[in-house]
């Protein structure tokens, strides 16, 4: 029996081997891929590439290295030695501070002997500070005010209240001649001539002036913007006496003119001032006349609690 020449198989009927399919009567060769499988060499293996290799290190970086171990190694006696130094200075300068001030103090007790001409530079503690002057808004005793602030008064009548143009309550009260606000005014009804009002101080006083607003000092319009004026549409004080404890009377005339007006007088000390109208204006015309006699403020001056 014939066998294959390629696989040594036995040959069977047909044209190829039943095994691997040679052609019957055809010799083996390497080069063919199907019937070389037994002796096809092995596939070479697979070379990976090589490992880079880190390159060594570049001669600075040694360097460096070297001079880090070299200073790790260095000895500590430049260190303790600087250090001893340092502690030596400081030991040194804190004495000599010392010995400064107890210079100082030596140089100010002048029971301690030492230098005398060295003087101590002055500290906060050693520099008094002035005193501060303290301030206040009430009057030093004996300085003149004006006390008519403090004062009350009496008067001979009062006009009831009434209506201002605009609907509000007005009043006429004594109080208002001593509020310092010339459009509030006491008020009388008809001629005041001959009448006295009486102010009480609130203690004592040495007077230099005294002095009125001698008539109802407002003005306002009526309901078709007329002008109003109550000055001259009520009386206005024409003259007038101001006589004072002991005795003393000043007279006055009094101009026409809403303005306080004062006159001065040679000091007295007095408790009470008592005021005379001697002389009183008739009423005024036109819409604003009123049968009143008003003063809208009076002024005390003088220095409180001054002795006689």
């Amino acid at each position: 029996m014939e066998s294959c020449a390629s696989c040594g198989h036995a040959l069977g009927v047909g044209r190829f081997c039943t095994n691997c399919g040679h052609p019957v009567g055809t010799p083996a060769t390497d080069d063919d891929w199907r019937t070389g499988t037994a002796e096809r060499p092995a596939v070479e293996p697979y070379d990976a590439p090589p490992t880079p290799v880190a390159p060594p290190p570049a001669p600075r970086e040694t360097t460096r290295s070297a001079h880090r171990q070299h200073r790790d190694r260095r000895p500590l006696l430049p260190w303790v030695a600087g250090f001893a130094a340092l502690a030596l200075v400081a030991a040194l300068g804190g004495w000599l501070l010392a010995g400064g001030d107890d210079a100082d103090e030596q140089a100010v007790d002048p029971t301690t002997s030492g230098p005398a001409s060295r003087t101590p530079t002055p500290t906060p503690s050693d520099t008094p500070s002035p005193t501060p002057t303290r301030t206040t808004a009430t009057p030093a005793p004996g300085r003149p005010e004006d006390v008519a602030r403090l004062a009350t008064a009496t008067v001979p009548a009062t006009a009831p209240p009434n209506e201002d143009v605009s609907g509000n309550l007005v009043r006429y009260e004594a109080r208002n001649m001593l509020d310092g606000v010339p459009e509030t005014c006491w008020r009388m009804p008809g001629d005041g001539s001959g009448t006295e009002i009486t102010f009480e101080l609130d203690s004592p006083t040495r007077l230099t002036e005294v002095g009125l607003v001698n008539g109802y000092a407002k003005t306002a319009r009526d309901g078709g913007g007329r002008p109003l004026d109550w000055y001259h549409g009520n009386r206005r004080v024409l003259q007038v006496e101001w006589v004072l404890d002991d005795g003393t009377a000043i007279p006055q005339t009094l101009d026409d003119t809403r303005e306080l007006q004062v006159v001065e007088i040679d000091p007295v000390t007095t408790s009470t001032v008592r005021l005379r109208l001697v002389s009183v204006s008739a009423p005024g015309t036109g819409p604003a006349a009123r049968n009143y006699t008003p003063i809208s403020d009076v002024s005390l001056v003088g220095s409180p609690g001054s002795p006689g």
